[in-house]
């Protein structure tokens, strides 16, 4: 007897997609009690970085994303294409991960993964756009809701990949007054500082004129030796609290984020050391939870809609008991009827 291959169906995808849940749940629950593990057992702290994370949770997140792709297209696409297709992915893949175009391994990998999934997304979109002509707009938005969620869940993905793997950070030493525009390793933008002031906030604290000394930096900030914006970070020590804190800058760009945050700063010498960091693609992680929000509010809109139109059950029971009522008093007027004719004919023939 032939082992027969199950059938490609949206079931069958379902239960691969429940198991595949179920071990990236097991990696996380295994990931946190670790160290809570540790520390009842032996005493001692650990902690795990995300890269413990990244390297055991990297395939059931693709076999997801290839997953996501194969139940989007099932019903919507011939069954002998959707395997070539979603297996041409991860060929796709292998070929990027041997050839390496961008130059980063969990680049290389998942972007062919993750932008057929994108397109199948977008090709189910566009299916249900166009089809069914007769259906409803409202139901038209209940099906286009559940894809744009879809499509906001792969493109939280893309911008974690990106973001996490071509981030630069890099350091650099300005100091007050030289009017030095200082360049960082690896950045295209550059710093010059404008000025460094101190000063006492708060409440006076035991010997302290005030509760807290702050030390404010100004700065100019230079994209490719062109001026872009001004910034500011503050060094604070709180004596209250016996504890140094600072505050940060953050510039959201349309195509990548800044932050700049103080590491040390020498007051006596005039000198701060800045730590940069430029995060790029950071927006398709916001702009696929904004997508999330926008599927999820529309899917609950039309569910509601749909709930507030349905029968009620005791309007359907009286509605049947009162069309029987109505065919019983229809059959004995017929009877009745029946019985009269027939005596009006026995009394003609008994006259003959």
């Amino acid at each position: 007897m032939k082992n027969k291959i199950p059938d490609l169906t949206t079931s069958n995808t379902m239960l691969a997609t429940v198991v595949t849940f179920l071990i990236l749940a097991t990696i996380i629950t295994m990931g946190m009690l670790t160290p809570l593990i540790a520390k009842l057992v032996n005493g001692v702290e650990i902690s795990l970085d995300p890269g413990y994370y990244n390297t055991r949770s990297a395939l059931p997140v693709a076999a997801l994303v290839l997953l996501l792709s194969t139940c989007m297209l099932i019903g919507y696409a011939d069954k002998k294409y959707i395997v070539p297709i979603v297996t041409g992915s991860v060929v796709l893949s292998i070929i990027f991960a041997v050839l390496a175009p961008f130059g980063n391994t969990p680049i290389d990998i998942s972007l062919p993964i993750l932008i057929v999934a994108l397109l199948t997304a977008f090709y189910r979109i566009y299916r249900i756009v166009l089809g069914k002509q007769n259906a409803s707009t409202k139901n038209k938005i209940r099906s286009i809701s559940a894809h744009v969620i879809h499509v906001g869940i792969l493109l939280i993905l893309l911008g974690i990949i990106l973001s996490s793997n071509m981030k630069i950070e890099s350091s650099a030493v300005l100091s007050s007054g030289s009017g030095e525009i200082v360049s960082f390793d690896g950045q295209h933008y550059q710093l010059i500082m404008n000025s460094m002031n101190s000063y006492y906030s708060g409440e006076a604290f035991r010997n302290y004129p005030a509760s807290s000394y702050t030390t404010e930096v100004i700065f100019d900030i230079y994209k490719n030796g062109r001026y872009f914006k001004s910034g500011k970070v503050n060094y604070i020590t709180d004596f209250k609290w016996g504890q140094s804190y600072t505050t940060t800058y953050i510039n959201h760009g349309l195509t990548e984020e800044l932050f700049i945050a103080p590491r040390a700063i020498d007051e006596s010498a005039g000198e701060i050391d800045l730590y940069m960091r430029t995060v790029p693609f950071i927006n398709c992680l916001w702009g696929g939870i904004y997508l999330m929000v926008i599927g999820i509010i529309a899917l609950i809109l039309t569910d509601r809609g749909n709930k507030d139109r349905a029968i009620d059950p005791t309007s359907v029971v009286s509605e049947k008991s009162s069309a029987n009522g109505t065919d019983n008093e229809n059959k004995y007027d017929r009877m009745l009827q029946q019985e009269i004719q027939k005596r009006k004919a026995n009394r003609v023939k008994g006259k003959r």
